[in-house]
């Protein structure tokens, strides 16, 4: 995998619902999550970083969003389907994925189990 490749996936994040109702923008549209609810337990928040561990269930998703800071996120468990402008790509545990700020994307469990995932929020 390229570095140029590796960098725009670093974290595809989610981080979805937090960003959606923490940090990010609606894209276009007024994009709304679907789904059953992601938990979400936070681990660190001040001025510089929030850590989220989220708990995404099976059929949930984001909605296309954009974070307005950029957003690194590290699959625990399960399976996380991200989907940006770049295209579609499936995030097993132990995939890392990074996302510039405003970048449009939506996270996704498409699998039959729960996921869990790191969501690292980096703050302006």
């Amino acid at each position: 995998m390229s570095g140029r490749h590796l960098r725009s996936w670093l974290a595809l994040g989610l981080s979805a619902l937090i960003l959606v109702a923490v940090v990010s923008i609606a894209a276009p549209g007024g994009a709304q999550p679907s789904g059953p609810p992601v938990q979400g337990r936070v681990a660190l928040d001040n001025q510089s970083v929030s850590v989220t561990l989220l708990t995404v269930p099976p059929g949930a998703a984001s909605g296309p969003h954009s974070g307005l800071d950029p957003e690194l996120g590290i699959m625990a468990d399960g399976e996380l389907t991200g989907v940006t402008a770049a295209g579609r790509e499936v995030l097993a545990p132990g995939c890392a994925r990074w996302l510039p700020s405003l970048t449009v994307h939506d996270a996704r469990n498409e699998g039959p189990r729960p996921l869990r995932r790191w969501v690292i929020i980096l703050k302006k």
